[in-house]
């Protein structure tokens, strides 16, 4: 799984980006962006404070969103959260390099199942998206990326600070047997 940052940090930066996710829920934007704004706070939540800030803004913001009392959000939130959860199952089942593909085309699989079936006369339904359904999927797609590199970059940097090279082995480090071993003292005369 994803290294995350040390855990007063991780709490902090999770919650703030949780937060970061229902503000933009719920800020008065057009649903496109409002979405968008979700999707990102939970890609960065992953990649900062771990899976279960991600679940908690991916799937604790759409619903605050309807404080807004927006009818436009209420018509799309079940394709936001379906998406949404379907985006950080496949980022958490598949991370790593197959999560550069899966999650984002979780991401949009209900929204282009609903792209589909609203064009045929049996399921025909305005939605809010009718004017702007192409630049829903791609901006999606490309919001959910991002998202992914962002979080491939954090972990690469944490490894990285993990393993040092040349640094000093910790005074306390555990012996073969697994008993930790004491810090050396100084030479005796």
């Amino acid at each position: 799984m994803i290294r995350v940052a040390p855990d007063p940090q991780r709490v902090i930066v999770g919650a703030f980006l949780v937060l970061a996710a229902v503000v933009c829920a719920v800020a008065p934007m057009p649903v496109v962006f409002r979405s968008v704004g979700v999707v990102l706070f939970s890609y960065l939540a992953f990649g900062m404070a771990g899976m279960p800030f991600a679940y908690l803004a991916a799937l604790l913001a759409p619903p605050l969103g309807l404080l807004s009392g927006s009818v436009d959000w209420l018509v799309m939130l079940p394709i936001v959260m379906s998406g949404n959860l379907l985006a950080m199952l496949g980022l958490e089942y598949a991370w790593r390099y197959p999560a550069l593909v899966l999650s984002p085309l979780l991401l949009v699989t209900p929204a282009l199942f609903v792209q589909v079936t609203t064009r045929r006369e049996l399921f025909a339904v305005e939605l809010p998206w009718d004017d702007t359904r192409g630049a829903w999927i791609t901006l999606h797609l490309l919001v959910a990326l991002l998202g992914i590199l962002t979080a491939f970059v954090l972990d690469r940097r944490r490894s990285q600070e993990a393993v040092r090279p040349g640094a000093p082995p910790s005074p306390r480090a555990p012996n073969r047997s697994g008993a930790p071993t004491e810090a050396p003292r100084g030479r005796r005369a």
